[in-house]
């Protein structure tokens, strides 16, 4: 079973301090569905599926694939 099919909460706390890592000041909220974990921005909407990765840019094992745009204020979410 790969780590984004791991529906803990332990798992979900592991993804959520990757995805503040990796995304920047984005007000992250992560949730399981579908089965798999996925991240929204409390901010401006924006979404993203959370992939396994090793090597290149992952963070604790973790890449981010954005799956909705945001309507993102670069002051409030950083992007």
């Amino acid at each position: 079973m790969l780590d984004t099919e791991t529906n803990t909460p332990e798992m979900a706390e592991r993804i959520e301090a990757a995805a503040r890592a990796a995304l920047g000041m984005h007000a992250v909220d992560v949730f399981f569905e579908h089965g798999q974990h996925w991240v929204n921005c409390n901010h401006c909407g924006q979404q993203w599926a959370v992939h396994d990765a090793v090597g290149g840019r992952n963070v604790d094992g973790f890449t981010f694939e954005e799956v909705t745009e945001g309507s993102c204020d670069d002051e409030v979410c950083g992007a």
